[in-house]
């Protein structure tokens, strides 16, 4: 099964963390923000820019389904369009020189 996450499907659930990891932002506020994703969830370490203080929190991502084959079609119907698109183009290019 895949999972759906800012319009791409990742195959995995650890694939999945690791995105949602690669997503945090590196400070938000005053805090300092560390993200480390695992298999099960994302950990994060919250660090107080003015006081040092550390703070835990644990993120478990929604795992939104995502059907693989559908986005393949989509891409697939997209790159179709543009290869007739740049045929026609041609086409009128040679005629235009005709």
């Amino acid at each position: 099964m895949a999972y759906l996450y800012q319009g791409k499907c990742l195959d995995t659930v650890q694939r999945l963390h690791e995105s949602v990891a690669a997503a945090c932002p590196p400070v938000s506020g005053n805090y300092s923000l560390q993200c480390t994703p695992s298999a099960a969830q994302v950990d994060i370490v919250a660090t107080d820019i003015f006081s040092a203080a550390t703070y835990a929190s644990v993120l478990v991502p929604s795992q939104i389904p995502c059907d693989v084959s559908l986005l393949d079609q989509t891409a697939f119907f997209w790159q179709l369009a543009g290869v007739l698109v740049a045929g026609f183009a041609v086409r009128a290019i040679i005629k235009a020189f005709q």
